[in-house]
This record gives structure tokens, C-alpha cells and sequence, in this order.
């Protein structure tokens, strides 16, 4: 499975869309509202806002479900009825409606902070679209209609056709100068060639000297109305559309490249709300799945004093099993390894690359492979840029026994969030060298010792009911006296509860 950037943060941008069209009459009763407010005032920004909301207006009832479709036709719609502001203006009058949005949304109900991210996502996009006008993405729809009206080409008009529910064809959309009768008389036919047929007898003797040429592209299939023969249309057509195919995939590349800023903006915002190291550590946690395409996240923290890895939080996992997992890094090769690297790299470190390990059973021990599932992961490191320094890593992976490729916009986007989380983390942790936890850490079956001796059990008592020797479990709380740094145990039982280990 290879990974993509661009349909996590479209479900974003369709959560954004999907929540302003399910309030749209609040939202342009709110906006009509603002109007009138400036109206009255007599302010500049009324005419620019009237003309921005006859634009939202005459696309809401458009049945495209897809928000990125939804953007394009509206950025059409835009130039027809808001198309003489400048890109300040549009600005403006955008960021106005924006706000009307979230205000009319916040006095519904919601006030999931995620939900009003997911609007400023899509006015984001929304500006990206509208402001680039001047150098416009590919569009097919414009393509076409290019082609249907250059009078150098022997193209009277072009078609695209659709198949409806009960597989009939019918004509989609009419590009050039196709005449308002002949588009009021074509409804649907059962076949392509009937279709033809049709046409042609509703286009009555301007039909005899037309040729109607069908060519299916990709998902679609266009019916050209050409006036030459069709060995002379065909070659150009077909040519041109491989041309705006070979651009419009070219633009699209580019686009998804620049998507990890997207992402690290979002997840920048997603993380910045916390206000405790204890919120930071469970944002950051579930940043890295909320605007990345994975799926669980483990968080560490790294002590470069004792070498070892602390577990802080697991998102998507069991929290529990996380935070009990304590390893030096002797036992992680391919982490002792990258640490290594960075060692040789010096001190003066601006980014930290992340680590992609197709098979985890290759780098981590066996034991967590197998208790978490684990196939392909990725390692991000948890760098503080401002300090040179590592304090931590983020375990990424898809799901249980899920391989997965690493794309580079992922890569980049992974290495970013990782600043990011270091960041806020150095914020957090008051000034002190490491993040890794000032508890002590115990064993799983060093805190069900301690939770018995804590309930009264005796040495025996507590032997029995864990099925071990007395000698192991006196073994035990030695080994619990001498991590919290306790006299006795009543002083450990006291620490444990303060700190929260039992």
C-alpha cells in the first residue's frame, strides 16, 4: 500500500465542505445579514460581499458532492459574479464570510475545534483557488470549450456524454455552439450510435454536412460535431487532450508536493491549543495520525543519560502497554544506529530525517513486533532544532500486519511534525535536559507487587497470589525500594500514589 498525502487532507477539506453545506441557509442568512449591516453603514464592502455572495448562491444547489469539484465550479462562478475585485479584496470579503461561518456554526453547537479547522481548511483552498485565477489549474471544462470555439478548428460544437442509472446515454454537457433547440431536443439514447442518429435528425440539413465523431478518453466519452473528415479532427483532438492530460498531471504533482505544508500547518495548529506537557504529549500523539494517512502512534521519550526509551503515550494502542515499555537502546539496533548517525553528523542540526523500516521485525525486538502486530513503521524523531537536540521519537505505523511505501511528501511532512512535537515538548518540560518521565519506571509485575504490598500483603501473601517464590517477590521489592529511592515500603507506597503508579 502506498501511502497519500492528498486524500487525508482531502477528507479534511470535505469534512470543511460537508459541514458549511449542511448549515448553508444559517450561514447565508448570516451573510445576507452582514450585507445589510454595511449596506446601512453605506461601507465599501457591501457591493465586493453582495457580488461574493451571488457567487456562493448561484452554486449551492450544485449536486457535486466532491469538495475539490465543488471549489473548481464555484472559482468558475466567481469570475462570472466577483471577478472584477482585486486578490486584496477577495481576501477581505472571504476572510468576512469565514468568520460569519464559524460564528453561525459556534451558536449551533459546534465547537469542536477540529470541525472549525476543517472550514479554514477549505477557505484556504477556497483563496489558493480564487487568487490564482490569473494562472488557472487545468480545467477541463474550459479546455473544451477552448477547443469547441477556435474558428481555426473545424469543430462546430463538442459533447460529453454520461451513462444514467439504467444504461442509457444521455449528453452530460454541450461545449461551442451547439443550438438551444438541438440541446432542448437530445434527452437520451440506448447507444452511441443511436445517439448519433438522434442528433443528427434533430440538427435536420445542417446534419448532412456534419460529421458526428464519438472518442472515448479515460472515464469519459466526447462526441465531436466536425465539419471536416474525421481523420483530420481525430489526430488534433485526441492530441490536444494528451497534451492537457500531460499538464494537468504535471500541476497536480506539483500540487501534491507543496501538501505536506498543509499538513504541518494544520497539525502546528492541532498541537499549539495544549497547555500542560500531559495535553502536549496527547496531541502530538494524535496529530501524527489526525493529518498523516497512518494509523496508531507511539510516543517516547529519549534519555540520552541512561540511553534508553521511555514510553509516554499511544494513540490508537493500549496506553498501558505503551507506558510500561522501557528499553535501552542496545536492544533497538536500527534507533541506536540512527542516534549514531546523528552523533556523526555534529551538533548544528536543522532537521532530523525520520526512519522508514519496511519490516519492523528487521530493527525492533521481537517481543513488540509480535504483541503490537507490527509490519512496516515509520521512526519519527521528536528533534528540538532550537536546542540540537533529541528527546524523544514517534512509532507510526497502518494497522496491524499492514506493509506500507513512504512517499517523499510524507517523509518531509513526517520530519516537520517531529520539529514541531520537539518544540512544544523543550516548551513543556520547564527547562529540564530530558522529557523522559521523573517517576521511575517499573515492570508491569513490579507495580502488581507493590499494588498487594499497598493493599497489606505479606511477602508469602503476595507470593501466593501471584503463583511466584518469596525470594522473587522480596527480589522485586528491592528492586521497586531502590528505583524510587525509598527508605521502606510505606515511603514507596506513598511515592506510588502521589505519582499516580498505583
Amino acid at each position: 500500500m502506498r501511502l497519500s498525502l492528498s486524500d487525508k487532507l482531502g477528507t479534511i477539506l470535505q469534512e470543511g465542505w460537508t459541514i458549511i453545506r449542511q448549515h448553508r441557509d444559517d450561514i447565508l442568512s448570516a451573510w445576507l445579514d452582514k450585507y445589510d449591516e454595511l449596506q446601512d453603514k453605506q461601507h465599501a464592502a457591501a457591493r465586493p460581499l453582495k457580488l461574493a455572495i451571488d457567487a456562493f448562491s448561484s452554486q449551492w444547489l450544485n449536486p457535486v458532492d466532491d469538495a475539490g469539484e465543488w471549489l473548481a465550479a464555484l472559482r468558475r462562478e466567481w469570475e462570472r459574479w466577483a471577478g472584477e475585485l482585486s486578490p486584496n479584496q477577495a481576501t477581505v470579503i472571504l476572510t468576512m464570510m469565514e468568520n460569519a461561518i464559524h460564528e453561525t456554526i459556534q451558536s449551533l453547537g459546534i465547537t469542536e475545534f477540529r470541525s472549525h479547522q476543517a472550514i479554514q481548511y477549505f477557505f484556504s483552498k477556497l483563496h489558493e483557488s480564487i487568487n490564482s485565477s490569473g494562472c488557472m489549474e487545468p480545467d477541463l471544462d474550459r479546455f473544451l470549450g477552448q477547443l469547441a470555439s477556435f474558428k481555426q478548428l473545424p469543430v462546430a460544437w463538442i459533447a460529453r456524454l454520461a451513462k444514467a442509472g439504467d444504461g442509457s446515454l444521455y449528453v452530460e454537457k454541450w461545449y461551442g455552439d451547439a443550438s438551444p433547440s438541438l440541446v432542448e431536443k437530445v434527452k437520451r439514447s440506448e447507444t452511441i450510435f443511436s445517439l448519433c442518429e438522434l442528433i443528427l435528425s434533430c440538427m435536420g440539413e445542417e446534419g448532412k454536412r456534419r460529421r458526428l465523431v464519438p472518442l472515448p478518453w479515460g472515464d469519459s466519452t466526447f462526441l465531436v460535431c466536425a465539419e471536416e473528415e474525421e481523420r483530420l479532427v481525430i489526430p488534433f483532438f485526441l492530441h490536444s487532450l494528451e497534451q492537457f492530460h500531460a499538464t494537468r498531471a504535471a500541476t497536480a504533482r506539483t500540487k501534491e508536493q507543496a501538501l505536506w505544508k498543509d499538513a504541518a500547518l494544520l497539525f502546528d495548529q492541532w498541537i499549539m491549543r495544549a497547555k500542560s506537557l500531559h495535553q502536549a504529549v496527547e496531541y502530538i500523539s494524535s496529530g501524527f495520525v489526525a493529518y498523516l494517512p497512518f494509523e496508531r502512534c507511539a510516543l517516547f521519550a529519549y534519555s540520552s543519560a541512561n540511553e534508553s526509551g521511555f514510553g509516554l503515550y499511544g494513540y490508537q494502542l493500549d496506553n498501558n502497554q505503551i507506558k510500561s515499555i522501557h528499553e535501552h537502546i542496545d536492544s533497538l539496533p536500527v534507533i541506536k544506529q540512527y542516534i549514531q548517525q546523528l552523533q556523526l553528523l555534529g551538533r548544528h542540526m536543522t532537521n532530523a530525517p525520520p526512519i522508514y523500516v519496511p519490516r519492523a521485525s528487521q530493527g525492533l525486538p521481537a517481543k513488540y513486533v509480535k504483541q503490537f502486530q507490527l509490519e512496516s513503521i515509520v521512526i519519527a524523531p521528536i528533534y528540538v532544532p532550537s536546542e540540537n537536540r533529541l528527546i524523544g521519537a514517534a512509532i507510526l505505523d497502518c494497522g496491524p500486519r499492514t506493509p506500507f511505501q513512504l512517499s517523499n511528501d510524507i517523509y518531509t511532512a513526517v520530519m516537520k511534525f517531529g520539529q514541531s512535537a520537539g518544540e512544544i515538548l523543550a516548551k513543556f518540560s520547564g527547562g529540564r535536559p530530558e522529557i523522559a518521565p521523573s517517576t521511575p519506571h517499573l515492570s508491569p509485575r513490579e507495580i502488581e507487587v507493590l499494588k498487594l504490598v499497598a493493599e497489606g500483603a505479606s511477602t508469602y501473601e503476595a507470593a501466593k497470589r501471584l503463583h511466584l517464590s518469596e525470594y522473587t517477590v522480596r527480589d522485586y521489592v528491592s528492586a521497586i525500594l531502590q528505583k524510587m529511592n525509598a527508605k521502606n515500603r510505606t515511603e514507596a507506597i506513598v511515592k506510588a500514589i502521589r505519582d499516580g503508579i498505583i
